[in-house]
């Protein structure tokens, strides 16, 4: 391995023990050359040298040879990593709707989030319920109070559970990659369609007073977010295969 360019003779040897199809291969590379130089920069942000940041960030991937093994064995395992970071994210955006939620309720209201409809009522057992919890208060702002809190608790949980998956994502062994541009894209097509529903339910609800608009709104918010988010890491990978396709042979070590 060169001892001044530790990752780009890594992939060197990772390309001559490859095989496959050469676009499947170009692909593999282009992912694993990506996460090799974000780990490296992570390292060299904690102080080391750009030579030892390269070599820990090897060091923390793996041999060549196991890695090279582990993109000819494709099975359904494959998919394990790469779900666990896509449910991850999912559940930290929810956990982030719920902070969002929260803030809205101290800068407008309660009922602004978490509000009920007009025309809701209810018993006078369940008003009491209420009232419990949040005395000196007329039935619809306590039912208002204790409504926002389970919007904010539940998505914050869901959030803490997030970080946990996301833990176990980065505990999880490296497989073969997904073909370039599936998680991204997939991203887009789902967090879109989330967003578009979370939109239709806000508008909804600002057409009938407001109420209750905040829980769909902070959580269109984040979902808009992300799926920007992955809008623009589909626009950087089609550019990385448009700059393959242009420059399809990558030279090997003499």
């Amino acid at each position: 391995m060169s001892a001044e360019e530790p990752i780009e003779a890594y992939l060197d040897e990772l390309f001559r023990s490859m095989t496959g199809q050469a676009g499947d291969v170009r692909r593999s590379l282009a992912e694993v050359e990506e996460h090799l130089r974000d780990s490296a920069a992570a390292h060299e942000g904690q102080g080391r040298t750009r030579l030892e940041a390269e070599r820990a960030a090897i060091a923390d991937f793996g041999a060549a040879a196991t890695i090279s093994r582990g993109f000819e064995q494709g099975s359904w395992r494959d998919l394990l990593r790469p779900v666990t970071l896509f449910a991850a994210v999912g559940l930290l955006a929810i956990g982030l709707s719920g902070v969002l939620a929260e803030v809205m309720g101290h800068v407008w209201s309660a009922g602004f989030v978490a509000g009920d409809l007009p025309g809701t009522t209810y018993t006078p057992q369940r008003c009491a319920y209420f009232q419990e919890y949040f005395p000196a208060r007329d039935c619809l702002s306590s039912a208002a109070q204790h409504h926002w809190g389970e919007v904010v608790e539940y998505r914050v949980a869901a959030g803490l559970l997030g970080l946990v998956l996301l833990v176990v994502w980065r505990r999880l062994p490296r497989r073969r990659p997904l073909p370039r541009g599936v998680f991204a894209t997939t991203g887009v097509g789902v967090f879109g369609a989330a967003t578009l529903a979370l939109a239709v339910e806000t508008v909804n609800a600002s057409a009938l007073g407001w109420s209750g608009a905040g829980q769909w709104l902070s959580a269109a918010v984040v979902a808009g977010a992300v799926t920007a988010a992955c809008a623009l890491r589909m626009a950087r990978e089609l550019r990385l295969d448009h700059a393959w396709t242009r420059h399809p042979a990558r030279p090997t070590a003499e």
